[in-house]
């Protein structure tokens, strides 16, 4: 045991070293600089003493009772939410987060996409800069991902606080990966209680319950579907397609189909044909639905299939969506997939990975799940790496979240083996590494993580306070400000936010003409913090906005109050 100790202490520097080496702008270091490599050295110092140390403690020899543990789902639950506003200050850091609420405001008035006033058609690329649906001549906006975590959201804020949403999925994920622990370790009490405790002590888990991210939502589904998969009976098989239905339709579609292809190959290997065909055909009628769903938006807005472009169908889903991510290489994959790979193990409990070093053997021999669940991490990681290596900014590693009950459970699986050979040594390396993430690495990360929002929340205060009708907001390359261009679907927020790298020539002035204007340079986005290392002097934008410097409309900034106090 000693040995894999030492190998997955060499796993983590190696990656941090690597990566390092190949530090580039381009490859946006700064998260790996503040946060993962500091975590890589606690880790691989708390690995390697648990090599030496001796034991204090042993794990419980019976599974957590169910009373226990949902009042933890509870208490987890309250927490979660309240810390959605006192640390992650409910700010929608990414544009995929925006775009969660962009739509889940859609969906709430009753419509699939919010239709755009002609005058402001032209305006739709710098009121909304990305991850629009393209909508011929802009004639509506709603987002190019799936709606289901929308939907939820919307769901939830018909009766309580959306925020609410992911805390209860987040809770809810908890109890279910008990429950499959339960019956996948039935003679190992230990492991149960490292899925457990390496869900709660998962800062990944835990910081995306606070956001806004449909990730939550992934994995809770995907445990909720194999709990019912693994009933083998007909109305659990209907179940589980209907989870399906709502995973596949989440957000992005692969991440599910991914999730629950090994799954459906052992079923075929074994030959149960009425599950195959259930399941084939279920599938099937899955994706042909969310696949069309693009097209049903624009259907909605009286926009036949010839107005298609990239927006649905079969074929528009393939050339649009699908042969872009193949066939556009990302010349920084290699280095790109070092990073995720070391954010994924320093965001989760410190003891994952050299357990799921040692489940190589269940893996091999096909003991309970734990040939599917490794086939199905490795196909994600897989398939993120040639399609999308870049994540993007995200709490740990945010393409595997759904996946992560996967890592979950074949450190289950490791915890086994090991506790066959030698329980005390095996209780050993679960207990110090996860103290060190408990003590030190996850109050460091959840603070780093409220240390990096409050930047941008200011940036976007800043903006709301502004009197006019319009701003326009100096995002002209490399800055990072175009995440804070953020308007309701309708328009009915003042001021507007225009985003200046999209203006063409003759729109500010054109928005000069239609009311009030305000400025948002980089000097005054530095003056709350945000973005410090670029030059305070934007040429391209003070070109732009420089027909506007005699015009009446424009109107001076208003500070942002507190900021600097």
């Amino acid at each position: 045991m000693e040995r894999v100790l030492i190998i997955a202490a060499g796993l983590v520097l190696g990656l941090a070293l690597m990566f390092s080496f190949v530090l580039d702008a381009s490859l946006t270091p700064s998260e790996f600089l503040t946060q993962d490599r500091y975590v890589a050295v606690v880790l691989v110092a708390a690995l390697l003493a648990s090599c030496r140390l001796p034991g204090i403690g042993r794990l419980p020899g019976c599974p957590p009772g169910w009373l226990p543990a949902i009042a933890v789902a509870l208490g987890l639950a309250l927490l979660l939410w309240l810390g959605t506003y006192r640390l992650m200050l409910d700010y929608p850091w990414t544009i995929d987060e925006v775009m969660a609420r962009f739509d889940a405001r859609i969906l709430t008035s009753g419509c699939l996409a919010q239709p755009v006033p002609p005058q402001w058609r032209p305006f739709v690329p710098g009121l909304s800069p990305y991850f629009l649906l393209d909508v011929p001549g802009h004639a509506a906006m709603v987002s190019s991902y799936m709606p289901v975590h929308a939907a939820l959201r919307a769901l939830i804020g018909l009766v309580a606080d959306p925020a609410l949403l992911n805390p209860l999925l987040a809770a809810g994920g908890f109890l279910l990966a008990l429950h499959l622990a339960r019956e996948e370790f039935a003679d190992c009490a230990g492991a149960v209680w490292v899925v457990g405790a390496g869900y709660l002590l998962s800062t990944q888990i835990m910081a995306a319950a606070m956001s806004s991210y449909a990730m939550t939502g992934h994995l809770a589904l995907n445990l909720a579907w194999l709990a019912c998969f693994r009933r083998q009976r007909w109305g659990s098989d209907l179940a589980a397609l209907a989870i399906g239905f709502l995973a596949t339709g989440l957000h992005q579609i692969a991440f599910h189909p991914l999730f629950a292809a090994p799954f459906l190959a052992e079923v075929l290997w074994h030959r149960q044909w009425r599950r195959v065909l259930t399941f084939a055909t279920g599938y099937m009628a899955i994706l042909a639905f969310w696949v069309s769903y693009p097209h049903l938006v624009l259907l909605s807005q009286g926009l036949g299939a010839g107005a298609m472009g990239e927006g649905g169908g079969a074929a528009g889903f393939w050339s649009g969506r699908i042969a872009p991510l193949l066939f556009n290489r990302d010349p920084h994959t290699l280095a790109l997939m070092d990073k995720n790979l070391l954010r994924f193990l320093c965001w989760n409990a410190g003891f994952m990975l050299p357990l799921m070093l040692l489940s190589w053997p269940a893996i091999r021999r096909g003991e309970g799940m734990a040939r599917p669940m490794a086939a199905g991490l490795a196909l994600t990681i897989g398939l993120v790496a040639v399609v999308m290596p870049d994540q993007g900014h995200g709490w740990g590693y945010r393409y595997v979240h759904g996946v992560l009950g996967n890592a979950l459970f074949l450190a289950g699986h490791g915890y086994r083996l090991a506790a066959r050979r030698d329980a005390v040594r095996a209780d050993r390396m679960v207990i110090w590494p996860g103290l060190a993430t408990l003590l030190l690495v996850m109050p460091f990360l959840l603070g780093a993580a409220h240390g990096f929002l409050v930047p941008a929340a200011r940036l976007t205060a800043l903006i709301e306070a502004q009197r006019a009708d319009v701003v326009i907001l100096d995002t002209m390359r490399p800055s990072m400000a175009i995440k804070q261009v953020r308007n309701l679907p309708d328009l009915t927020n003042r001021p507007l936010v225009i985003s200046s790298y999209h203006l063409q020539p003759g729109q500010a002035e054109e928005l000069c003409r239609r009311g009030s204007v305000v400025l948002i340079d980089r000097a005054a986005q530095q003056a709350v913090g945000f973005s410090p290392w670029l030059p305070r002097k934007s040429p391209e934008f003070e070109a732009l906005v420089k027909p506007l410097a005699a015009r009446s409309c424009l109107r001076h900034p208003v500070p942002l109050r507190g900021v600097g106090g």
